[in-house]
This record gives structure tokens, C-alpha cells and sequence, in this order.
């Protein structure tokens, strides 16, 4: 099994400062629209919507998958792969550092169909996967700040 868990502060003087709030709606929109989030996402069909969720089916790097997204509002977006050949869970969390800041965390634990545990090819999926998703995370507080800096041109204009 591949265990990730990356921390990174939300607001790192970049302006503008971001709150709760913004960094939710950005997480939302990332899981109903995650293309302009995800670059190793080329498709993404949400097929069902429940209370407090959704469930999508997404190619990622070239392969099909499945999952179930589950909203626990301003705290967690949790996403089961229900289908695929890297199957597990997926958690972007809303968190406050050591200092009060607050920060996003992604955590992922995924088992990979046909990859022995600890080998090389888990090994290279596991940074793989794991550049894609840091990269996703920085992208997501790019567009979150680039939405909430236009929302305060409107709201001064």
C-alpha cells in the first residue's frame, strides 16, 4: 500500500489572504470539475449526486476510475476508488497549523493492482502520484486566490 500525507500553509504571503470559505469552494469545485485542477485528468463525468456528495467517473493518466466523493463541509473532501488499478482513498483536509495558520492537507492510500508492495514500480507510481498531487493542490490555491481576488475587485468596484 502506498501512504502519502503532504501539509502545505494555504496562505504563504501570496495575496489575496485566503479564508476557510474560499479554500472550501475551491475544493468543491475540484471535485465536480477537476480538469482545470488535475493535469494528468483528461475526463470527468459526475453520473450521481447524493446528499453530502457525488460520485464521478474520471480517466486519470490514461486509465478509467471510479469514485465516490464524500463532502464533510469546510473540513474534508474524501474520495473512495471504487474502480480502478490504483484503488484506495484520497483526502484534501482544511487544517490549522501548530501556529493557527491554516493549511491543506492531501493524504492518499492506494494499492495498485499487480505492483508488489514495496517494489520499484510502487515506488516510482507512489512519486508519481504524488508530484501529481502536490501539483493539483498548488493549482487549486492558485484558482481559489485568482477567484477570491476577483470577487474583491467586484465587491470594492
Amino acid at each position: 500500500m502506498i501512504e502519502v500525507s503532504r501539509t502545505l500553509p494555504v496562505n504563504d504571503g501570496t495575496e489575496p489572504t485566503l479564508r476557510v470559505d474560499d479554500i472550501w469552494a475551491g475544493l468543491v469545485d475540484k471535485a465536480e470539475n477537476p480538469l482545470a485542477y488535475v493535469a494528468s485528468m483528461s475526463k470527468c463525468t459526475v453520473t450521481e449526486r447524493f446528499d453530502g456528495g457525488l460520485v464521478r467517473e474520471v480517466v486519470h493518466a490514461g486509465q478509467p476510475v471510479r469514485e465516490v466523493v464524500t463532502f464533510y463541509p469546510k473540513q474534508r473532501v474524501h474520495f473512495v476508488r471504487t474502480h480502478a488499478t490504483a484503488r484506495g482513498t484520497i483526502d484534501n483536509e482544511i487544517g490549522l497549523g501548530n501556529a493557527g495558520e491554516l493549511t491543506l492537507t492531501f493524504s492518499f492510500r492506494i494499492v495498485v493492482d499487480g505492483v508488489e508492495a514495496g517494489s520499484a514500480e510502487e515506488k516510482e507510481f507512489a512519486a508519481h502520484m504524488e508530484a501529481d498531487y502536490l501539483d493539483a493542490v498548488r493549482t487549486t490555491l492558485k484558482a481559489v486566490r485568482s477567484r477570491a481576488a476577483g470577487a474583491a475587485t467586484k465587491i470594492s468596484a
